[in-house]
C-alpha cells in the first residue's frame, strides 16, 4: 500500500503554505494538480504567479497523468450586442413633434422613406419647408439609417467553348500565280528580318566631314586606320557577321529570285515557284509585250511590266467611230 500524500511532500511548501492552502480549499494533493495558477494567486496571499506555476508542476509530478483532467472552464455567456431602437421622425435635429405631424401626412412616416425623398417632392407636399431646410433633413435622416449591405452579383456563367470546325483551304487555280513565301522557311525569314534591324547604315569614312567624298561605302585601306582596326567611336565597317542567312540572301522583297531578261528566249527554263523577271531597260515596247505575254502562260511574275492595256484593232476603231459620232 502506497502511503497518502501530503501538501507537505510537495518540494517547496512548507507547513504554513500547508495550512493557508488548506483554508483556500485545496486540501489534497490532487486538487492542487488540478488547479490553475490564476486561482491559486486569488485564493492564496503571498503567493505569486511563478511560484503557483511551480507548485502546480511539483504537485503533477506526483499524480499519474490518467487521474489529472483540467477543470471544466466554465463557457463564457456570449454578450449579444443589443438592438439599437429604431430612429423616429423626431430624433432628426431640425424636426419639431408640429413638424413630424405635418411630415407623416405627407406620407413621410418612417425615416428611411425620408432619407429615400427628393427635396423638390419634400417642399411641395409640406408646407414651411424652404430648399435648404429640405436638403438638410434629408441628410441628417440618411444618417441616422443603417447602411444596407451590398448584394453580392450573381456569378457570371462560364461559357463553354465550342471548337470550331477547320476551315477549308483554298484550293490554288491554274491561272494563280504562286506566293514565294509559302515556300520559304519562316524562321530564317525571322532571323533576316532582325538582322535587317540591327544593320547600321554604312558610310564613307570621310563623308560626314567632306561635301565632295560621297556616302557610297568604300573599304579603308590604311595601314594605321582607326576605322579599320574596328576602335571605339569609329564608323561601322562592313563584315561577314552582318550577313543574312545563305538560302534568303540576294532575294528581291517579293522573295522570289530576280532574273534580269532581255528578249522571250531568256524565260525558257525559269521555274515560276522560285524565278521572278525583270525586263531589261533597253527592251522597246513591242518587243517588252512579246515577253509579257510569255510570262503570263509560264506563271511568271514580271516585276517591272510598265505597258498599260494593248488595244486591239477593232477596238481602236470603235473609239475613233464614237469620237466622229461625238
Amino acid at each position: 500500500m502506497s502511503k497518502k500524500l501530503k501538501l507537505e511532500d510537495i518540494p517547496g511548501i512548507g507547513p504554513k503554505t500547508a495550512e493557508s492552502l488548506k483554508e483556500a480549499g485545496f486540501k489534497t494533493v490532487k486538487s492542487l494538480a488540478k488547479a490553475e495558477p490564476e486561482k491559486l494567486m486569488e485564493k492564496v496571499d503571498g503567493i505569486g504567479k511563478t511560484t503557483a506555476k511551480q507548485i502546480i508542476k511539483e504537485a503533477r509530478k506526483l499524480i499519474p497523468k490518467e487521474e489529472i483532467k483540467p477543470e471544466k472552464s466554465e463557457k463564457k455567456k456570449e454578450v449579444k450586442p443589443e438592438k439599437k431602437p429604431k430612429a423616429e421622425l423626431k430624433d432628426i435635429p431640425g424636426v419639431g413633434p408640429k413638424t413630424a405631424e405635418s411630415l407623416k401626412e405627407a406620407g413621410f412616416k418612417t425615416v428611411k422613406s425620408l432619407a429615400k425623398a427628393e427635396p423638390e417632392k419634400l417642399m411641395e407636399k409640406v408646407d414651411g419647408i424652404g430648399d435648404t431646410l429640405a436638403e438638410q433633413i434629408i441628410e441628417e435622416a440618411s444618417k441616422l439609417v443603417p447602411a444596407e449591405p451590398k448584394k453580392k452579383a450573381p456569378k457570371k456563367k462560364e461559357k463553354v467553348k465550342v471548337a470550331k470546325p477547320p476551315k477549308k483551304k483554298k484550293e490554288p487555280k491554274e491561272t494563280d500565280i504562286p506566293s514565294r513565301a509559302t515556300m520559304v522557311d519562316k524562321r530564317l525569314l525571322r532571323i533576316a528580318k532582325e538582322k535587317r534591324r540591327r544593320q547600321p547604315e554604312f558610310r564613307h569614312e570621310q563623308a560626314h566631314r567632306w561635301i565632295r567624298v560621297k556616302d557610297s561605302w568604300r573599304k579603308v585601306r590604311g595601314i594605321d586606320s582607326a576605322t579599320r582596326q574596328k576602335r571605339k567611336g569609329r564608323i561601322p565597317m562592313v563584315s561577314v557577321g552582318y550577313r543574312k542567312p545563305k538560302a534568303i540572301r540576294g532575294l528581291h522583297p517579293s522573295l522570289y529570285e530576280e532574273v534580269l531578261v532581255h528578249r522571250p528566249d531568256d524565260l525558257e527554263g525559269l521555274d515560276p515557284d522560285i524565278h521572278a523577271i525583270r525586263i531589261g531597260r533597253t527592251v522597246g515596247q513591242r518587243k517588252r509585250v512579246d515577253i509579257i505575254q510569255k510570262a503570263e502562260v509560264m506563271l511568271l511574275r514580271v516585276l517591272n511590266p510598265g505597258v498599260p492595256e494593248v488595244l486591239e484593232e477593232e477596238d481602236l476603231f470603235e473609239e475613233l467611230e464614237d469620237l466622229e459620232v461625238d
